[in-house]
């Protein structure tokens, strides 16, 4: 579950990445990930670095963790954009991760 982080779109950092194939990376900064469980106060969004690489997305606790806490082909996910995911100023950013049969992102 992902929300867009500021320097997403902005273009690549310039930061060493944890990953070894960093030469494939599309895009890499900070997005919000929705967690699977809601808590007592409701959806809690978590801040991770987001790798997108040929042919993965891959998130991590942040920019200088060597193991990504979760991983995923991307080959038959699409993305969509959702404005209801959210209700604060970061609601025209958010979009979801969707594939038949297998998890989905916010």
């Amino acid at each position: 579950m992902l929300g867009w982080g500021k320097n997403w779109g902005t273009g690549l950092e310039e930061i060493p990445r944890p990953i070894q194939d960093s030469g494939n990376i599309l895009k890499q900064g900070y997005l919000e990930k929705r967690s699977r469980e809601p808590s007592f106060f409701g959806s809690e969004w978590h801040k991770r670095w987001c790798v997108l690489t040929q042919r993965n997305f891959l998130y991590y606790t942040n920019e200088k963790s060597k193991q990504p806490k979760g991983s995923f082909p991307i080959e038959r996910y699409q993305a969509h954009l959702d404005f209801q995911l959210r209700k604060d100023s970061r609601k025209k950013c958010c979009f979801q991760l969707l594939c038949p049969g297998k998890r989905s992102y916010e």
